[in-house]
């Protein structure tokens, strides 16, 4: 039993970490991630300096269908971007690739809009996805 489970957990850390590595060669880097609910509208992810500067965006779905309706960016220089997505991302899924337009900068927070499906207790969670100039 502890051999298959020692195997088990080889396994896994092994898939992860050629994932880990698929997206690193791919330049996208995870931003932040948010549980979202069924009663609200709107959440915000807090991105922040720490992470450096973004040209792309793009949002990543587990759990429950996820339909967005907005996404607004909100830079560190006090500017923001209102980018209309107007899509429903599947669970497992992915957003299209929002390009930022202008010079890569620095996001202070990126706050989207939605509405969420889902039965019983499944919760969606949205994970952001940044991608450097």
């Amino acid at each position: 039993m502890k051999r298959a489970l020692s195997m088990f957990t080889l396994l896994m850390t092994m898939v992860m970490s050629g994932f880990a590595q698929t997206a690193s060669a791919a330049g996208w880097e995870l931003l932040g991630e948010k549980k979202v609910s069924r009663r609200a509208e709107a959440d915000t992810i807090r991105v922040g300096l720490r992470d450096g500067a973004f040209k792309r965006l793009q949002f990543k779905v587990k759990g429950a269908d996820v339909d967005f309706d907005k996404v607004i960016v909100h830079y560190e220089n006090g500017q923001s971007r209102e980018v209309a997505i107007r899509s429903k991302v599947r669970k497992g899924g992915s957003s299209r690739v929002i390009d930022l337009p202008g010079k890569a900068r620095a996001i202070e927070k990126v706050r989207f809009y939605y509405d969420t499906e889902g039965t019983g207790r499944v919760q969606a969670s949205v994970l952001l996805m940044g991608k450097s100039a």
